[in-house]
Order: structure tokens, then C-alpha cells, then sequence
């Protein structure tokens, strides 16, 4: 008798730790399932004078840089913008160009192309300096992109890109920071990237952002 209790406890045991065992398995797996199924936008920085690519910095300029996208979802367009940083502070926001999701030949919603800025200084004659900021979308069905031109500040002499450093997805409901300028009058440079905290630094930044829509 005691040894029947004996094994029928054992077997108690075991159905009990199996129990615990798929209890702790599923919730892991959902939540993997979640941020897999959430996410949709793929941003991933590249250099975009690699290689045979470099004969076009002169005519781009070495302020300019580019970013590749995925996407895969319900969305149809995808969006960039351009915010104005001032002394720390987002002081305006550009419309800069949007692009459809669609494919004309395969009918879907699936996008795989490229993103790229270039930032130049123009003069007219009897006005302020300018910057020329052209954006552009390139994927296999062409390419589009449109030019925008904001005052520029003589005073900022110094100037330098901010580069996206890590691979991105991104939820459909957020917009992401993936390039940017900064410049100064000053003879150092703070250290910028695409967070608040160290976009508080910079003394004059454009930073180029992407959502889909």
C-alpha cells in the first residue's frame, strides 16, 4: 500500500510540473508573437557612397546619406518630415516628401527601396544663403523626390551628418528618426544623436524623419 502511495504521488508530482511547464511556455511565445506581428517598417542605415556609388558624392555633396527600408503591412504611404532643431529646442517642422506603398505591377502593399537626403548651400543674388535639401524615395519602379529650401544662419560655419548607427523596426503608429545635420558657430562639437537628450545639446540640427500612413 505505501508503495502504491508512494508512485501515485510521483505521478502527481510530474502532472503538476508539466502543468507549470506549458504555463510558462505560452506567454514567451505569444509575446514574441506580438512584436513580430507589430512591426512593420525595417530601417536600416547603409552608406551611400559604397564602393562605385562614391563618383556621385560630388555631385550630392558630403552632406547626404541614405537609409534602406522594408515594409510589409496594411499602410499605403510612407512619410518624411524634417524638424528644426534650435539651441535644444524643436522650433519647426518641414513637410519634406511621401511615397505610395503600392506596387502598379504586383498590386501589393510591400516596399523595399531606399531613402535619401542631401543637404547643400545655395546663394541668390540680393538674398540670405539658403539650404537645399532634397529628398528622395528609390526603389526597382523609379524614383521620386521633391526639394526643400530653408534660411541659413552664416554664423553656423561648422557643420556635420548625424547617421542612424543600428537597424530599426518600427510599429506602424511611430515616426523614426533615421538621418540628420547638425551645425555650430562654436569651435567643438557636442556628440548628437537621435535621442531628446542629446538633441538638447545641439546648437542647430535638421533631423529627417519616416513614418508610414
Amino acid at each position: 500500500m505505501l508503495k502504491l502511495k508512494f508512485i501515485g504521488s510521483i505521478l502527481i508530482i510530474a502532472v503538476i510540473m508539466c502543468a507549470c511547464s506549458k504555463e510558462v511556455s505560452n506567454p514567451s511565445e505569444t509575446t514574441i508573437t506580438k512584436q513580430v506581428e507589430g512591426t512593420s517598417l525595417h530601417v536600416e542605415p547603409i552608406d551611400l557612397f559604397a564602393g562605385e556609388a562614391r563618383k556621385f558624392q560630388p555631385f550630392l555633396g558630403t552632406m547626404s546619406g541614405a537609409v534602406k527600408l522594408k515594409y510589409n503591412g496594411s499602410k499605403n504611404d510612407i512619410t518624411a518630415t524634417i524638424e528644426l532643431w534650435e539651441n535644444g529646442t524643436k522650433t519647426k517642422t518641414y513637410s519634406s516628401i511621401s511615397t505610395t506603398m503600392q506596387d502598379s505591377l504586383e498590386k501589393t502593399k510591400d516596399y523595399e527601396g531606399e531613402f535619401i537626403a542631401s543637404i547643400k548651400t545655395v546663394s541668390i543674388e540680393g538674398s540670405k544663403p539658403l539650404y537645399e535639401i532634397t529628398s528622395a524615395f528609390a526603389n526597382k519602379n523609379g524614383t521620386s523626390s521633391a526639394v526643400t529650401y530653408i534660411d541659413r544662419d552664416s554664423s553656423l560655419n561648422g557643420s556635420n551628418t548625424i547617421q542612424l548607427n543600428q537597424t530599426l523596426d518600427v510599429e506602424d503608429n511611430e515616426a523614426v528618426s533615421v538621418w540628420g545635420m547638425q551645425a555650430t558657430d562654436k569651435n567643438e562639437w557636442e556628440t548628437v544623436d537621435f535621442t531628446p537628450e542629446r538633441l538638447k545639446t545641439a546648437r542647430w540640427a535638421l533631423i529627417f524623419k519616416l513614418s508610414v500612413n
